[in-house]
């Protein structure tokens, strides 16, 4: 009885053995991720081949749902609210399902993580986006997802797969993100002249508030006078259309960033003393 229950186990085993056995996948998982501002999107789905059919219209209907991928459900995720297409969705992982059309795609960011053809439920969207499809001559032998055209505050979510691609707009809220980021470092450090310069500078640079600017970067230079502080607060001066104290605190950065030996300080500050004189 004990040989018959160890004779058992060991076919269990090696059943379950092979069973378990990893193999190459006919479709491949990926993964790709982006950063844009201070928002974090990342996707998982798997990448189909053409091998020589035909694809949309035959293999992937018209006008009829689908899973974006193949394999499970392609997923994205989100590490704060963003619009897709101009819809607001919020942070949190999602479903991407669509509906393949000759004259135009839908796109559908969906709740349900499992979600397969069968299963779909239009109630679970959280976002709906038309999206007119590209046409190109080049065949893309496997399906792909990718990240252009980064900017601070968007991104465009590339898909393409045989002769067709799509651009699907995002946009995140970095600015009001690091302005809540700004505002609470500052009041945890009181004397970070770091701190008071790199907020003065993104407000410049982002055309936000510029009263509030300067006072941070007369605050950064309060506390200790460097060449790259003193010469953030004569590019605000200059902004406000201060020229004359503008033109005296370049001049003043220029003398600390030639006592520094600082060569990309000192041709900068040259040439703004230049431009600005005019």
């Amino acid at each position: 009885m004990k040989k018959i229950a160890t004779s058992f186990l060991a076919l269990f085993l090696m059943v379950w053995t092979l069973q378990a056995q990893e193999l190459p996948q006919p479709s491949p998982y990926a993964e790709v991720m982006q950063r844009v501002g201070l928002t974090d999107i990342s996707m998982e789905y798997s990448r189909p081949g053409v091998k020589d059919r035909v694809i949309f219209g035959d293999l992937e209907p018209f006008d009829q749902v689908w899973r974006t991928g193949a394999n499970s459900s392609t997923k994205i995720e989100f590490s704060s609210d963003v619009k897709i297409g101009g819809v607001e969705v919020k942070a949190g992982k999602y479903s991407i399902m669509s509906m393949p059309g000759k004259e135009m795609w839908k796109v559908y960011i969906n709740t349900d993580l499992g979600v397969q053809e069968g299963s779909y439920k239009a109630e679970n969207n959280v976002a709906e986006v038309s999206v007119k499809p590209i046409k190109t001559d080049k065949t893309v032998e496997t399906l792909s997802f990718w990240f252009s055209n980064v900017k601070g505050e968007s991104v465009d979510l590339m898909f393409a797969w045989e002769n067709t691609s799509l651009v699907i707009p995002i946009e995140v809220a970095a600015k009001e993100a690091a302005m809540e980021n700004i505002d609470s470092k500052i009041k945890e450090i009181e004397n970070a002249y770091g701190v008071y310069n790199n907020s003065a500078k993104y407000y410049l640079t982002n055309d936000l508030d510029l009263e509030k600017a300067l006072a941070w970067s007369e605050k950064s230079v309060e506390i200790a006078q460097k060449f790259w502080n003193v010469q953030t607060l004569s590019k605000i001066q200059y902004a406000m259309g201060n020229k004359k104290e503008a033109i005296k605190t370049a001049e003043l950065s220029l003398k600390l960033s030639e006592e520094a030996d600082y060569q990309p300080y000192i041709k900068m500050n040259k040439e703004n003393i230049a431009k600005w004189s005019k």
